[in-house]
């Protein structure tokens, strides 16, 4: 099930990305999800100023999810933002240069990781959920 989970990341494309707001609820917003491979480890970009920046700041519990057609894939783990260069260089895509004009040298732009602790699933009409 683990693979298959991979398969769909890879494919499923725009999801949610939840952490914990100021009073304790979850907050969510959309995040670009393209490109990657494993279900454990989940990178991608926000900016320095953002909420998602802000609250990680405060707790790392989050949550991911992405959905296709009657799939269903929802990831929970802790996630902390990264500003060294060799990681913003690394997670650089060009599609990033309108909301970063200067490129993976931009002081705003860095790159959250989520590392996953439990996974809940539902693809190709199996069900599973489970502690990594």
């Amino acid at each position: 099930m683990i693979e298959k989970a991979n398969e769909f990341l890879k494919t499923c494309g725009n999801g949610s990305f939840s952490v914990l707001d100021e009073s304790g609820h979850p907050s969510s917003s959309a995040i670009w999800l393209m490109g990657q491979e494993n279900v454990r480890e989940i990178y991608f970009s926000t900016p320095m100023g953002s909420n998602k920046y802000k609250r990680l700041q405060k707790s790392a519990k989050a949550g991911i999810n992405c959905y296709s057609d009657f799939n269903n894939l929802t990831l929970v783990g802790d996630a902390v933002v990264l500003t060294d260069q060799e990681s913003k260089t690394k997670h650089w895509q060009e599609m990033f240069i309108h909301i970063y004009p200067e490129g993976p040298t931009d002081p705003n732009y860095c790159v959250i990781k989520f590392a996953t602790k439990r996974i809940s699933m539902h693809i190709d009409h199996q069900s599973l959920e489970f502690n990594l």
